[in-house]
């Protein structure tokens, strides 16, 4: 049962650092304007241009943006080590949290233009992969195995 709960650990691991390096550093190619959190420049990013814009308050992009992707470049490169694992699990949690709460908010949106210049909205499809991470990191930290103990 051990060995299936690393096994779990590490797909469920490997799924986090991947959407996390996609949404911090390498995106896929093609990536749409602002979306990228640590690309893209100052004011271009969507989200936190929204929130900064719709608040008043400037903290918001560049600052805090790159705040969070720095956080979550940290967790991506904990859940590459087991005994971090956990950490990085719950600072991605963490910070989904913080993204889910800005989105529901009243400066946010669920619903996202699919560009800066685009009308079209996303239909939430950002909403709903920050939830599935958000998912993935609680279970991680609920399947990641405990260190064995010594007795004796």
């Amino acid at each position: 049962m051990r060995g299936l709960r690393h096994l779990l650990s590490l797909v469920l691991a490997v799924f986090l650092i991947a959407v996390i390096l996609h949404w911090t550093l390498h995106p896929w190619p093609n990536p749409k304007d602002g979306f990228v959190l640590l690309y893209d420049l100052p004011g271009e990013h969507i989200v936190f241009a929204m929130l900064a814009e719709r608040s008043g308050i400037e903290l918001f992009e560049p600052t805090l943006r790159v705040g969070l992707g720095c956080a979550l470049l940290l967790a991506a490169l904990a859940m590459v080590f087991s005994p971090l694992r956990r950490f990085g699990a719950g600072l991605t949690g963490v910070c989904c949290g913080v993204l889910l709460a800005a989105q529901v908010s009243p400066w946010g949106s669920v619903e996202l233009a699919q560009s800066a210049t685009s009308e079209t909205l996303d239909e939430g499809s950002q909403f709903y992969l920050t939830m599935a991470v958000l998912t993935a990191a609680a279970l991680l930290i609920w399947v990641h195995p405990d260190r064995k103990t010594r007795s004796g």
